[in-house]
């Protein structure tokens, strides 16, 4: 950065901007910290985040960082690898205000949206033109469009439709002056205009247009010949040798956020193809699967993916696909495409005939979309199966960028292997093998200096070898701070002096992103061995009480690697809280981030007991469970909020409303005893504000109905005598729901497993454990669970099936692992009752043992704790099977959340929460809605809907055993 004299005291400069901007600012410690890091190794705390609402607030936040001395970093999702999101001045973030979708041009097949919006909703709401933007990164549920034309973003299907660049029309930016700019391309009297234009954008244009011409012969030589490069500026795009004509928004698009403020950009869309099909081709070993890249691409597939043995092993032994060859080292996806039904078959036989060598071991076609789902699971297992691998060591971004002349593909994996080998390094490929993109991940520990070695020594020995073969060091991520040290190298001196000239015309003040691709104006450029997350890192985690094996809480939190996506707005449940406010702190990542902070002490003594951090931070997280299966690294953040609310009431003492929600049960128990008694009584106004006053349970919930008799005393009246022992013994698990406030679920539950053929016995069990420890009262939550496994023990040691209605409940007793040494084998044998019904029966004999009425609409709702632990489609599937018209609904939380809904900080968001779901419902317009879950059931309930368990809906529709 351009030299300045020391800042003004920051309370001063941070009001003063507050009052320029529509937007908000944030200068806390725990909200800057949120911004410190993102998918990448290092960590650069910002002073300043600004969320502006306008272009007018971009503007005035880059002339406020501009005549204080401080950067200016544009951010989106926050997903960068390497680092050119994070900043030490002012990070402006795009994702909260700047999101809309300003024109779409069918005719012209165009689209014109901010920086913020997301490329998944972009797509979705180009469907119903039979558009789409085809880019498609990893991360597409979560990515912005700024974000991807500030990297070139790409993606598996780039070897056919290009990448960000190809199809960007133009980019309007705020320039470092604050003067606002669109360029696209122009040619003739348009381009004279623009080189005639005063200030800055005509000073630009004239510097790109005599840069073009002046380096010709540098640019046509020392580019490298790749179909992918996103290292340095596009010279070689922005314009030609002759002068004729000038496209700066090629040279913008990849340029990091160093030249300019994305503001708005104009997109190319591409017709939605109406057929793919797909090819596995296995290969002996990972450098022959590169070697048959190039005679791949004469068949024109839409995508080349590579998978090593490393990925293809996890998938057979963790997903059971014994079709995957033992002897298999390596694979290639191939993916055609076509608008005809006719041609798409003889496109993939094509591909896959090119794709033929002598070290070919199988072939898997793939037609129909369920089949192509099932090998694109394979290759998008590979971040997972890296991620989640157990111990300290992790896969980190740092060669994986590389792209390489698929001419050159195996030489050069075969020499990096080498290196790896050298160093003794595990490591796992897979990527983009049509553009020459592989992403190889050595496993590394940051946290030691001498894998911090490593790290640049594998960097510099890798790099060398990416241009020994003629490659780019970044095919689609960026330079960044891990790469920009290498730009010179790649291009050489020449072009290397012209992208600072580049950068001087832009920003002569060096306010954007400084130090990323070229020198900031003190002649520093990032290094990638400065800055790193886990330097200096000393943190103080509690001693868990839970289990969470040899990483203990700390290494658990750390295992968070920002790849962002927890704020995925799309399908799943994660995170439910950041889809309804946009707001970071509410992401599994927001919450990871801080408790790391937390425990290196940067937030302030005892902070992650403090009252401000579990207010603020852990509380808001409402125990879903979607991180647990979701998040790619496997963080579970309703565990560590269990954990850490036990650390907190082990020094300050348990609530007393916390108490009351653990004792639920109880006192289910107790208003039953009483009812209707009870009914009464908690539906008078003066007792809900009083219960409010004294417990802060929001007076405008309804409470829950006592039932006159409970399930248990339906169950023990009725006697052993109702239906034959014959059958398959099964366990029903009474939750403290079902026995007290629902028992006709329960009825229903029995009724319909006897109807099937199934010896019900529910024994004498008591709370699951969940409410106790969603408040955080784990000492509780093992006495149940102690109490439970004793009970249930027999039962798992002659594998008979635990079998219950509540989602929440089953996965408690699923997760007993966590609380108990030895669970005596009962986590093995809980699951819902859909799920066991639909794995012990077949398809057949299901639809044979129903008669419904098969026009009747069922809106299925299903709860978190069933998709986490993989037991909702079950539901639907049985409906369907049944005879039911089902529509899954296409939401997260409903919102209640168990406790969460009832208190009165939390009543807003909610219902907030649940608004998405009832504007799904009333889309629907279903004859019955079905939920599993008492708390979505009471959600639904306090908006006026009524709802069933889909339990009751199969025990109404089951044929009768005497009937059979």
């Amino acid at each position: 950065m351009a030299a300045h004299t020391s800042p003004p005291d920051p309370a001063t400069t941070v009001t003063t901007l507050t009052d320029r901007l529509a937007g908000n600012v944030a200068t806390g410690d725990a909200e800057r910290a949120l911004f410190a890091t993102d998918a990448s190794v290092y960590r650069q705390q910002p002073e300043i985040v600004v969320f502006p609402q306008t272009v007018t607030d971009v503007q005035e936040a880059i002339a406020f960082a501009s005549e204080t001395g401080r950067s200016v970093t544009a951010r989106g999702a926050g997903s960068s690898l390497t680092g050119n999101a994070i900043g030490s001045g002012v990070i402006i973030d795009t994702t909260q205000h700047l999101t809309d979708i300003q024109e779409i041009n069918p005719a012209e097949q165009s689209v014109t949206v901010d920086p913020g919006v997301v490329l998944n909703e972009l797509n979705e709401s180009l469907q119903e033109y039979g558009l789409y933007f085809p880019p498609d990164p990893s991360t597409s549920d979560t990515c912005t469009i700024g974000g991807m034309v500030a990297n070139d973003a790409a993606g598996a299907h780039s070897v056919r439709h290009g990448t960000t660049r190809d199809n960007v029309e133009s980019v309007e930016v705020v320039l470092a002056d604050g003067s606002i700019a669109t360029f696209g391309e122009v040619d003739g009297e348009a381009l004279e205009q623009l080189l005639a234009t005063e200030g800055r954008v005509g000073e630009v244009t004239q510097t790109v247009s005599d840069l073009c011409q002046e380096h010709a012969d540098e640019i046509a030589e020392q580019y490298p010949d790749v179909d992918r490069n996103s290292s340095g500026y596009d010279l070689q795009s922005a314009g030609d040798a002759d002068g004729q004509w000038l496209d700066l928004s090629k040279l913008l698009v990849g340029s990091e956020g160093t030249l300019g403020f994305i503001t708005s950009v104009t997109l190319d869309l591409t017709p939605r193809p109406e057929r793919r099909a797909a090819a596995m081709i296995y290969y002996e070993n990972v450098v022959m699967a590169a070697d048959a890249v190039q005679s791949t691409l004469t068949a024109d597939p839409s995508a080349v993916e590579l998978i090593d043995d490393t990925v293809l092993k996890y998938a057979r032994s963790a997903w059971n696909f014994e079709r995957i060859p033992e002897d298999a080292g390596a694979a290639l996806l191939v993916e055609v495409e076509s608008t005809s039904e006719r041609a798409i078959s003889d496109r993939l036989d094509v591909a896959i005939d090119m794709a033929r060598t002598d070290s070919t071991v199988a072939v898997e076609r793939a037609v129909e979309s369920d089949e192509q789902e099932t090998l694109w699971k394979i290759r998008k297992a590979s971040n997972p199966l890296l991620n989640r691998r157990p111990g300290p060591e992790e896969a980190p971004s740092f060669i994986e960028d590389a792209a390489i002349p698929t001419s050159e593909l195996a030489g050069y994996l075969s020499e990096v292997l080498e290196v790896l080998d050298k160093y003794a390094l595990e490591t796992s490929g897979f990527g983009h093998a049509g553009q020459g993109v592989l992403h190889i991940k050595p496993f590394l520990d940051l946290r030691t200096v001498e894998d911090r070695e490593i790290f640049e020594a594998v960097s510099e020995e890798v790099h060398t070898i990416v241009l020994k073969h003629g490659g780019s060091v970044s095919g689609e991520h960026g330079d960044g701070r891990l790469r920009s040290r290498y730009v010179k190298q790649q291009y050489g001196k020449e072009l290397y002096a012209a992208f600072r000239r580049v950068k001087q015309a832009f920003d002569p003040e060096g306010v954007f992103n400084p130090g990323i691709i070229v020198p900031d104006s003190g002649g520093t450029v990032a290094e990638l061995d400065e800055g790193f997350r886990y330097e200096d890192y000393e943190p103080s985690a509690p001693e868990p009480s839970l289990d969470f094996g040899e990483e203990k809480v700390g290494g658990h939190i750390e295992r968070c690697n920002g790849c962002s996506k927890c704020r995925s707005t799309g399908d799943g449940v994660m995170c439910p809280t950041y889809r309804a406010t946009r707001d970071e702190v509410m992401s599994t990542r927001g919450r990871a981030n801080l408790l790391r902070e937390a425990m290196d002490g940067t937030l302030g003594q005892d902070a992650i007991e403090s009252d401000w951090f579990h207010e603020e931070v852990l509380d808001l997280c409402i125990s879903c469970k979607g991180c647990e299966t979701e998040c790619p690294t496997g963080v579970d953040m309703a565990k560590l909020k269990t954990e850490l609310k036990h650390q907190k009431h082990q020094s300050d003492g348990i609530p007393l409303r916390s108490r009351l929600f653990a004792n639920i049960r109880f006192v289910n128990r107790l208003g039953t005893a009483l009812a209707p008694m009870t009914n009464w009584i908690k539906d008078r106004s003066f007792v809900k504000r009083g219960i409010e006053a004294t417990m802060g349970i929001d007076s405008r919930r309804s409470l829950p109905d006592f039932a006159a008799e409970s399930f248990l005393s339906w169950y023990s009246d009725r006697g052993d005598s109702s239906t034959p022992k014959s059958g398959r013994k099964v366990v029903f698990f009474p939750d403290s729901y079902t026995s007290y406030n629902h028992p006709d679920v329960g009825k229903a539950a029995v009724l319909l497993l006897e109807n099937l053929g199934y010896d019900v016995v529910v024994p004498p069990v008591t709370d699951s454990g969940r409410a106790s420890l969603s408040q955080g009262m784990i000492d509780r939550a093992r006495a149940f669970a102690e109490t439970n496994v004793d009970v249930l023990a027999p039962y798992a040691d002659e594998n008979t099936p635990v079998v219950g209605v509540e989602p929440s409940s089953v996965s408690a007793l699923v997760e007993y692992d966590d609380l108990l040494d030895d669970a005596k084998g009962v986590p093995e044998i809980a699951t819902t009752v859909s799920q066991f019904i639909l794995d012990d029966l077949t398809p057949q004999q299901i639809s044979d043992a129903f008669s419904v009425r098969r026009n009747q609409r069922i809106a299925y709702h299903g709860h978190c704790h069933a998709k986490a632990k993989g037991w909702s489609s079950a539901v639907r599937t049985l409906l369907s099977l049944a005879g039911y018209d089902v529509v899954e609904t296409d939401t997260t939380c409903c919102g209640m959340a168990g406790s969460f809904g009832y208190e009165s900080e939390h009543y807003d968001l909610s219902v907030q929460m649940g608004a998405k779901l009832e504007n799904q419902l009333d889309a629907v317009d279903p004859d019955v809605i079905a939920v599993t879950g008492a708390s979505c059931s009471q959600q639904l309930a306090d908006s006026g809907r009524n709802s069933r368990h889909p339990i009751q809906l199969l025990s109404e529709g089951v044929i009768t055993n005497s009937s059979r």
